[in-house]
């Protein structure tokens, strides 16, 4: 079994790593992880609308630090790993039995209105782009604003801008105005790389079943997140089988090809998040497919859920 991940923070520690802010092992255990767990591709972020310790990931000059550290020159040092931008890319880092790096950012704050930047970024690798994170920037409002302004004019530029290098549109975090003014502005593929199902619990980082039944509609793919406070209200770990539900409850509203996972592993920097059934780094996605084939999918689905459905989508838009 193979396994992609829609939602990778592995920008974020490589730099603070090389920042000094965070121990070398720690980069040195997660590409251990990786192939142990066979993870075939990431969608990793170099950058986004937050901060942690001192750093501020939606400063400018952060971004292209981060971003740099996938350039050939820096990457060669983690040999598992290669940056993709194309569906070729994709097919030619499987052959050689890597894992293949799709570059995203998790926010668009650092990213000027000239979208100078932005064509900086992406001669250097980016391919997929979000909005906001939970707050308000100059192109969206986040999900935990209270007045959800909506899709900007700057942020209708953005996503005219992207789509015309045929960049992916993840809209994770954003609030519902904001979604549904991308769903109807964006021509590019859209996906949602780490959130659940509103209906089975209801948090502000989850969405809505007609969000997912948008998504599906586009076919692309909605990524369950595995941080235990956006699955269930239970205190503690929280069983695998209710991760499980939200699962059960995206393939009800679209279909097992719109599925896949999206953990956002980040315990390595916060130690107190806590993660579903235990399953706190890339080593523990194994756990995974047991919970699912108990449930009743089969070999087949729980391939397309863990690895496939996320592989076609980033394959096809690309």
């Amino acid at each position: 079994m193979q396994f992609a991940d829609a939602h990778s923070d592995l920008g974020i520690l490589m730099f603070m790593v090389e920042a000094g802010a965070a121990p070398r092992h720690l980069v040195e255990d997660f590409m251990k992880g990786l192939e142990i767990a066979r993870v075939g591709l990431s969608v990793v972020q170099i950058g986004g609308d937050f901060g942690h310790a001192e750093y501020d990931f939606r400063d400018r000059d952060t971004v292209l630090r981060t971003m740099s550290l996938f350039q050939p020159e820096n990457i060669k040092k983690h040999p598992y790993l290669e940056v993709a931008v194309s569906k070729k890319d994709i097919e030619n880092i499987t052959k050689q039995g890597k894992s293949t790096v799709i570059l995203s950012i998790e926010g668009s704050a650092a990213i000027d209105t000239e979208f100078e930047t932005l064509d900086f970024l992406y001669n250097q690798g980016l391919r997929s782009i979000a909005i906001t994170h939970d707050g308000q920037n100059h192109y969206g409002s986040g999900c935990r604003v209270e007045d959800d302004i909506g899709l900007t004019p700057d942020g209708v530029r953005l996503l005219d801008y992207a789509a015309k290098k045929s960049m992916i549109l993840d809209l994770v975090h954003v609030g519902e105005k904001t979604f549904w003014g991308a769903i109807e502005h964006a021509s590019q593929p859209v996906f949602v790389s780490h959130s659940n199902s509103k209906s089975v619990y209801n948090d502000v980082r989850n969405i809505t079943d007609q969000q997912i039944q948008a998504i599906g509609e586009r076919n692309g793919v909605i990524a369950v997140n595995f941080i235990s406070a956006f699955i269930d209200s239970q205190k503690g770990v929280v069983p695998l089988e209710h991760l499980v539900d939200h699962i059960d409850r995206i393939v009800e509203l679209t279909s097992i090809e719109n599925v896949a996972l999206g953990p956002d592993f980040f315990q390595y920097l916060m130690p107190e998040l806590r993660y579903i059934g235990d399953v706190g780094g890339p080593a523990d996605l194994v756990r995974v497919p047991p919970a699912l084939e108990e449930r009743g999918y089969s070999e087949k689905e729980i391939s397309k859920i863990c690895h496939e459905n996320l592989v076609r989508f980033i394959s096809v838009s690309l």
